[in-house]
């Protein structure tokens, strides 16, 4: 067994004696996290962590993955006391030291952890913060011509383009040709997200359908024209009460254009 192999099992051994809160996130996931960091801390001599130049290329490598373990164990949802203890113990099984781990460099180990849990627990919010927020972005079936869906809020484009493909799937599971897309209470048009809810337009139309957009204020139409949407091309209501009058429109246009001998077959096959 290497010294590599040695270091990783001193630490679960005494990642599992001390058995930190983990918030039920197994041992052997937080000991995958915390395996990059041993080479970088074994090839510090002893005497240099001790009272070494922590300025220098060697340690700022080795504390940027201390920075990025810090990151990893917020965002696994750990808290920071499970995290500068298991950041602790990780230096204890470097060392192979019985004693708890004091000095600067420890120190310094424990700051730059720290630091990155920080950023990790910042992003982790954030993510919490868009799911939920997207979670009431589902599209609303407003009568048997049509879906709608009606954004509010700030949504990375990402979140957008998945609430566009969720009313895709909508439409063809419900037999449901005619979409209607509400932008706005949708907030910071940009190239991005207006790419992401134009892409409506494509969907529908693969369905044989059509989208109707309303909200397009001149925002929504400089961001169109920055992601090079042809925005001229799509059909744009004055509000949402006209969209919903247009598609109801078109779906009695639909519905009266249809061959009869045709709906009365499927009528048939329907029962």
């Amino acid at each position: 067994m290497n010294d590599g192999e040695t270091t990783s099992a001193r630490f679960e051994a005494l990642l599992g004696g001390a058995r930190p809160p983990t918030g039920g996130v197994d041992l052997k996931e937080i000991a995958f996290e915390v395996a990059p960091v041993f080479p970088l801390l074994s090839e510090l001599p002893a005497e240099e962590r001790a009272g070494g130049d922590y300025e220098s290329f060697e340690f700022r490598e080795c504390f940027a993955v201390l920075t990025l373990l810090g990151r990893r164990l917020a965002l696994l949802d750990l808290t920071p006391t499970a995290a500068v203890q298991i950041v602790l113990l990780a230096l204890r099984a470097v060392e192979g030291s019985d004693a708890p781990p004091s000095g600067g460099f420890t120190r310094a180990v424990v700051a730059a952890a720290v630091e990155g849990f920080v950023l990790g627990r910042e992003e982790r919010v954030a993510q919490t913060a868009e799911t939920r927020a997207a979670k009431p972005l589902k599209p609303l079936r407003i009568d048997e011509a049509a879906f709608a869906l009606i954004a509010s809020g700030v949504h990375e484009p990402a979140a957008l383009s998945e609430c566009v493909d969720a009313l895709g799937r909508a439409m063809l599971n419900a037999d449901v040709e005619i979409a209607i897309v509400d932008l706005t209470q949708l907030g910071e048009p940009n190239r991005e997200r207006a790419a992401a809810v134009f892409a409506a337009d494509e969907v529908t139309r693969m369905l044989g359908g059509a989208c109707f957009f309303t909200g397009v204020d001149s925002r929504w139409r400089a961001a169109a024209d920055d992601a090079r949407i042809p925005i001229d091309t799509l059909q744009i209501a004055p509000d949402l009460a006209g969209a919903v009058a247009a598609a109801r429109e078109m779906a009695e246009r639909s519905t009266e254009s249809a061959n009869p001998k045709w709906r009365a077959l499927l009528e048939r096959l329907r029962r």
